[in-house]
């Protein structure tokens, strides 16, 4: 308990390690770790060290990250992508059950482009508990943002009724009955794919479906099995954008030339610079100016808040 404390005490007025902050000692402790010889004492003593800066690292972010972007020197599209499949499966998940609730965040918001005429800026964030298999309503909040507290369409609090067959909505319980062998899969998301835009090439369907399905919660092995997919198609590149919340990751984007007149449509998945995951996709359409958007990690709930009771399920028999 002495050293936890000395620990304690050590860092009590030192602002919380970061990949930023670190990067510097750990490019100069390497440079002199390969130039010098160090007494075993002191060796012994600096593993110590180095360890209680890991452990206060690893309780501030909460993980460890496994690997670190480097924008001076991008991984390939492919790599990223590679990464994303393995990052996907690494957090523990429990599949819900078909009576439960998915709950989580997306964030969209659309920004003018040179030569397009006020297509935004605007933000909306909506908190969302969705049915598993939308045989109940799920419920959709926009969240009023503090940059305009005021705009009423900012504050709508909505249900949306669970569908019948034929819909087209695609619901959790679907996706975890789709294949995660790369050929069945590359069928099923080229499908999907087509009903986005039709009569494209094979890829672009593919590409298409990738980003569709991707944009909601989706099993993580049938995530990372999409991954490797979309590993696998030509066209793809990296750079580094900044999703619906103002973060930096490195995207994996897919240009397409399909617009008339030559116009390019860009559309981007972007990963946490550090662990890989998804966090949010872009797109660049020709007049409309650029569409971002973010989605948070899932919780699994039982119902839906008890708050919501009060919101009319306008007909929802």
């Amino acid at each position: 308990m002495n050293d936890l404390t000395e620990l304690r005490d050590l860092f009590a007025d030192k602002p919380h390690p970061t990949a930023d902050r670190l990067a510097p000692a750990r490019t100069a402790l390497l440079a002199e770790a390969r130039t010098k010889r160090r007494p075993r004492a002191r060796a012994a003593g600096l593993r110590r060290l180095m360890l209680a800066g890991a452990l206060v690292a690893a309780t501030t972010a909460g993980a460890i990250a496994v690997q670190t972007f480097n924008p001076a020197a991008p991984a390939s599209a492919t790599e990223v992508l590679r990464r994303a499949a393995a990052a996907t499966t690494a957090s523990p998940w429990s599949d819900p059950r078909d009576d439960q609730y998915l709950h989580y965040e997306r964030t969209a918001e659309t920004r003018s482009e040179k030569g397009v005429r006020n297509p935004g800026p605007r933000r909306i964030t909506a908190e969302i508990w969705e049915s598993v298999d939308d045989s109940r309503p799920s419920l959709i909040w926009h969240k009023p943002p503090k940059s305009h507290p005021q705009h009423r369409e900012y504050k709508q609090l909505l249900t949306r009724c669970p569908s019948g067959p034929g819909s087209g909505r695609l619901t959790y319980a679907d996706l975890r009955k789709w294949p995660t062998d790369q050929e069945q899969l590359r069928h099923k998301l080229a499908e999907r794919g087509n009903k986005r835009v039709l009569y494209t090439d094979a890829v672009t369907q593919t590409w298409n479906g990738v980003v569709d399905v991707l944009g909601s919660p989706v099993p993580p092995q049938l995530q990372a099995a999409i991954f490797r997919v979309a590993a696998t198609l030509p066209g793809i590149e990296t750079e580094e954008l900044t999703d619906a919340t103002g973060k930096t990751g490195i995207a994996v984007t897919r240009v397409d030339n399909r617009g008339g007149g030559g116009a390019i449509f860009r559309e981007s998945l972007i990963f946490d610079k550090t662990s890989y995951v998804l966090v949010g996709g872009q797109d660049l359409v020709p007049g409309k100016g650029r569409e971002l958007w973010s989605v948070t990690r899932p919780r699994i709930t039982d119902a839906l808040p008890a708050w919501s009771k009060s919101v009319k399920q306008k007909g929802c028999g």
